[in-house]
């Protein structure tokens, strides 16, 4: 069973500093014993040893495997074990494995201009029409800046947030989008968000705001431009 241990680690477990991924699928077709002994392994390979760890404390994890995302379970050690959606998380600092830094605090956008926040550096143009680029970086987006305006701020969510994701007609709760889209809880609160005085432009990385976007009728085109730092 240890041999059989070892190549379901391989198949299922990654490892990221201080924590263990586990990807949900391939380990719900694993036996239910050789699920017992993973998370034993992967447990001990956190912890150094299994001491403080119980049978009472394996079989706690094993009765929320169902569970859906959002569900977590406190372990001795300082361990959480964490359900996402399409992967388990066990570790002392599973937020770590965010690609967004910490964002805290508001920030004010030079337009046009670069803005320099832990983190991240924004570049703000204004661009003609034939220099919109269709692009798979989900960290590019233009806007029509007329309706945007030129006064924006980055933060990370807040309570009642709302916004009119694009293509959709109405508006929605920002924490009910996150949920739709899959976004992990431990990454939501460092997910920057672009906001006008009036309401949200863009949940930066996934969608911007209907009401923002470039149309036939755009007289001026702002583009923003996340990049890492």
């Amino acid at each position: 069973l240890d041999e059989e241990t070892t190549e379901a680690w391989c198949e299922v477990v990654q490892e990221h500093g201080e924590t263990l991924v586990l990807d949900k699928e391939r380990f719900l077709q694993l036996p239910v014993a050789l699920q017992r002994n993973l998370l034993r392994m992967s447990i001990e390979k956190l912890l150094g040893n299994l001491k403080d760890i119980e049978m009472r404390h394996i079989e706690e994890i094993m009765g929320v495997l169902p569970k859906s995302a959002g569900k977590r379970i406190k372990l001795p050690g300082g361990l959480t074990f964490s359900i996402e959606y399409d992967k388990y998380l066990l570790g002392k600092d599973w937020a770590a494995l965010s690609p967004f830094p910490i964002l805290d605090g508001e920030f004010s956008l030079k337009i046009p201009g670069g803005t320099q926040v832990p983190g991240w550096r924004i570049e703000a143009d204004i661009v003609g029409r034939e220099q919109m680029m269709e692009t798979d970086d989900n960290l590019v987006a233009y806007f029509d800046l007329d309706k945007a305006g030129s006064k924006l701020v980055l933060r990370s969510r807040q309570r009642g947030d709302r916004f009119q994701p694009l293509g959709m007609g109405m508006l929605k709760k920002l924490g009910e989008f996150m949920i739709d889209a899959k976004i992990p809880h431990a990454w939501r609160d460092r997910i920057p968000v672009i906001c006008s005085s009036y309401h949200i432009l863009w949940v930066v990385g996934w969608r911007i705001d209907d009401r923002v976007k470039v149309t036939g009728n755009t007289q001026r085109i702002l583009r923003l431009r996340f990049e890492r730092c």
